[in-house]
């Protein structure tokens, strides 16, 4: 059995009276440790460096970035944090460094904006919008397999795991499905690579040209309306529940937050089940695992490490007091292996349950595309074990990304595997 959730969070986060008054200089008298998520070699391994910030200062200060930032290390106390909206503040950039793409919403709002931006989108990530949407997620993973599958090799991100979310993302906003490498190509550059690195530079100005898009799209369906989740928007708009800079900023939301995340979740699926052939043979055999197998490994390695939020208000969590005005970061990825939270973290065990991971968040900014990233990851990892069961990676022709500040996942995975037919039109 797994041990019970961790304390509730109101225990772990105790805040001083709200003050007008200029923010005190910070002091930071508690642990000092030099987090670096942008360092080089970090990518290849930030589990050692969690579990290190785990057990020896779970609360730390980072002089990293800025003006340095607090970094949040275990179950309890990201919980805590992250389900406290008045005293931990998303109006800012969750990315450290920023990443200077434009305001993204409801990732960078609090309430009472927060929750008019998800009650507005809600129904397109709800289960019977998303039911509705399956029968596209398996016509676009068969079309994927099916240009592939005759020559018995491919790279099951940029051929399968890149390609099947961002097609079902462009399908719901109601954006050509062909033109998915346009859109997803630089989202993944801007990803995968450092702060002032050229080929992040050159994405963000690229994902500038995203938004463009999607601004003469929303025109377009200003005259023309649609049923899709841009015209959702322009009603929206034309209610005045938002204004068109809103409309923008949503739509540009759920392009990044659609295109990025799932595509790293399944190339890290794949590897881990590629270096676990008992799990493989498991999945094929038993193909009602693959729910609860999806939790844990979403769990071991989310696609998403951290964020950031601003303190509103002197506060100590873990221990460890804090300022108003002073950044923090939580670890998803760190808080995901804690041992108080989870017996044996590092194991992939598919009979773990409860599985309270915080893949997704919690409260009140918990992801809203979740359902979606379960259906594809289920429908995608169901016909790989159908379709390629015996599908061997090239561990040395594996490419990881310069940085996972933003994404924890793959940028190339090489396979072989037995040939097989086409079964699409």
């Amino acid at each position: 059995m797994n041990h019970p959730a961790p304390t509730p969070w109101k225990v772990a986060v105790t805040h001083e009276p709200t003050r007008r008054a200029a923010p005190p200089e910070p002091v930071h008298d508690g642990p000092r440790y030099p987090f670096d998520h942008h360092a080089e070699g970090f990518a290849h391994d930030p589990w050692s460096t969690y579990r290190e910030l785990r057990e020896r200062c779970p609360v730390a200060w980072s002089d990293r970035y800025d003006d340095g930032f607090w970094v949040v290390s275990r179950y309890a106390d990201v919980q805590a944090v992250a389900m406290d909206d008045a005293g931990f503040s998303s109006d800012r950039e969750v990315v450290l460094p920023a990443t200077r793409v434009g305001r993204i919403i409801p990732l960078n709002a609090d309430p009472p904006d927060l929750t008019r931006y998800r009650h507005l989108l809600n129904p397109w990530f709800a289960r019977p919008a998303i039911e509705r949407l399956e029968t596209e997620i398996l016509a676009f993973t068969t079309q994927r397999i099916d240009a592939f599958i005759e020559t018995g090799r491919c790279d099951l991100v940029t051929d399968l795991a890149n390609p099947v979310p961002a097609m079902t993302t462009l399908a719901l906003i109601g954006l050509p499905v062909e033109e998915w490498h346009a859109f997803a190509e630089p989202i993944h550059r801007s990803s995968y690579h450092r702060a002032g690195h050229p080929e992040r530079d050159a994405a963000t100005v690229a994902i500038g040209g995203l938004r463009g898009r999607m601004r003469d799209e929303l025109a377009a369906r200003r005259r023309a309306p649609r049923e899709d989740l841009l015209t959702g928007l322009v009603r929206a708009e034309a209610e005045g529940t938002i204004d068109a800079q809103e409309a923008e900023d949503l739509a540009v939301m759920v392009l990044i937050g659609g295109v990025d995340t799932t595509m790293a979740a399944l190339s890290s699926a794949f590897l881990r089940i590629q270096r676990d052939p008992a799990l493989r043979e498991r999945l094929i055999g038993e193909p009602a695992l693959l729910g609860p197998a999806i939790e844990e490994l979403l769990r071991v390695d989310p696609p998403v490490q951290g964020f950031a939020r601003t303190v509103t208000r002197g506060c100590v969590v873990g221990g460890q007091a804090m300022a108003a005005g002073e950044t923090l970061f939580m670890l998803w990825g760190a808080a995901n292996r804690d041992p108080e939270a989870f017996p044996d973290p590092d194991a992939v065990r598919v009979d773990r349950s409860p599985n309270r991971h915080l893949t997704f968040g919690i409260g009140g900014h918990r992801c809203l595309g979740a359902t979606l990233a379960r259906a594809e990851m289920r429908i995608v990892l169901t016909e790989v074990l159908r379709r390629l069961p015996d599908f061997a990676i090239d561990e040395a022709g594996v490419e990881l990304p310069d940085t996972i500040g933003i994404v924890n996942g793959i940028v190339r995975e090489p396979a072989t595997f037995t040939p097989g037919p086409r079964i699409g039109a």
